[in-house]
């Protein structure tokens, strides 16, 4: 078993790194040299895990662990597993820091993005500069095709490529009959059936994760995410749990998102299990997800049509016509109702933030005025003290 990161040691080649970053790296060094001084050396390296304001990094040969609580003061970013950085190494003498920290972020150019948990309406990164999501659904459970599409807007609307991995493959008698099944709601989407048992589909799997290129995984605690990560790294890398009998869930083994390095040259990022995921502005994922509805929708006779009783409606004509099931049109619907209710509290959290600024500057323009009219009355006073008396 191996518990740290640490112990892993890819090299920049594996981590991804291109002659664009390499481009991206020089241009932010002159910046950075310029602001911490010539003293403190900047390393390219990928964020392997996030914890407490502070990210293990490989730097292409070791890894380190750097402190990233500031980083989003500086940047605006939050550092998320996968992204591509340098991180400052400082000299002691001249800085006071607690060794190495992350000074930039490259931009990413894919990541897998959710609504965060809690009120305010807010991302949350879950995987960066990813090249494709797995959508992990074990077979030793009941199919849910809601689940499957709710995911593959999130991986759609990620920039990378879904695949949907069913696991588990060895627990039921006909796979393809369930493969089949869930190709019909993924369209343009490849459906594979695999099993670390009998290592089923394990070769289609390998073939994805090489030369550089990097996958997220994505799927309830139990699937067998960790179990296909040590499948493909030849050991046992993460830990992985029993699965309960009873509802077929698995304990959250998994508590971080890691980048694993593949023998083949590839990444792979294991997460923990998600039981909810919240969809965050992802109209184009939505889109991918459901085709057959967003290519009808512009046929539409009203360009603002519900598509629930509007005449004219083309989405309803190709119900009726058997070309997109009901079932499919309803989940579509709930779904866009639920960007619809995100973009009402994003407005409505901007009005409230504009709000509390306004009256956080009317205050500080009050308080600045009391103050002066204070150290005007003072001034006065000191005046009156000093001047001679007349008799």
């Amino acid at each position: 078993m191996i518990d740290d990161l640490a112990q892993l040691t890819p090299d920049l080649a594996a981590l991804g790194w291109t002659d664009d970053l390499e481009a991206w790296a020089a241009e932010e060094s002159e910046e950075l040299v310029a602001e911490l001084g010539d003293e403190a050396e900047l390393r390219p390296g990928r964020i392997a895990r996030v914890s407490r304001g502070f990210s293990v990094v490989f730097t292409g040969g070791d890894a380190v662990l750097a402190a990233s609580a500031s980083i989003r003061g500086q940047t605006e970013t939050d550092p998320a597993t996968g992204d591509f950085v340098l991180v400052a190494d400082h000299d002691p003498d001249e800085v006071q820091e607690d060794g190495p920290t992350l000074a930039a972020i490259a931009p990413r150019r894919s990541a897998l993005t959710r609504r965060a948990a809690g009120r305010v309406p807010e991302p949350q990164v879950l995987a960066a500069n990813i090249d494709d999501v797995f959508v992990l659904h074990g077979l030793d459970r009941d199919l849910n095709l809601r689940r499957i599409e709710r995911q593959l807007v999130v991986a759609w609307d990620s920039g990378a490529e879904p695949v949907v991995v069913l696991t588990k493959a060895d627990t039921v008698d006909e796979p393809e009959a369930v493969v089949d099944e869930v190709a019909a709601v993924a369209p343009g989407v490849a459906v594979l059936a695999i099993s670390t048992v009998t290592d089923r589909g394990i070769d289609r799997v390998a073939e994805r994760v090489v030369g550089g290129r990097t996958v997220a995984m994505m799927g309830l605690s139990g699937v067998g995410k960790s179990t296909l990560v040590n499948r493909l790294t030849g050991g046992v890398v993460q830990r992985t749990g029993e699965v309960r009998a009873a509802d077929r869930r698995g304990r959250h083994t998994t508590v971080t998102r890691d980048l694993i390095p593949i023998p083949g040259g590839g990444m792979m990022i294991d997460t923990p299990g998600l039981r909810e995921i919240g969809l965050w502005q992802a109209y184009e994922g939505l889109a991918r997800t459901f085709p057959e509805i967003s290519g009808e929708v512009g046929h539409c006779r009203f360009a603002d049509c519900d598509h629930e009783n509007e005449p004219g409606c083309a989405v309803r004509a190709a119900v009726a016509d058997g070309l997109i099931p009901h079932r499919r049109l309803e989940h579509w619907q709930d779904l866009r109702a639920e960007l619809a209710l995100q973009e009402t509290q994003l407005e409505e959290y901007a009005r409230r933030s504009e709000s509390r600024d306004r009256a956080e500057a009317e205050r500080r323009r009050d308080d600045e005025r009391s103050n002066t009219r204070r150290r005007s009355q003072a001034g006065r006073r000191r005046k009156q003290r000093k001047s001679p008396r007349r008799r």
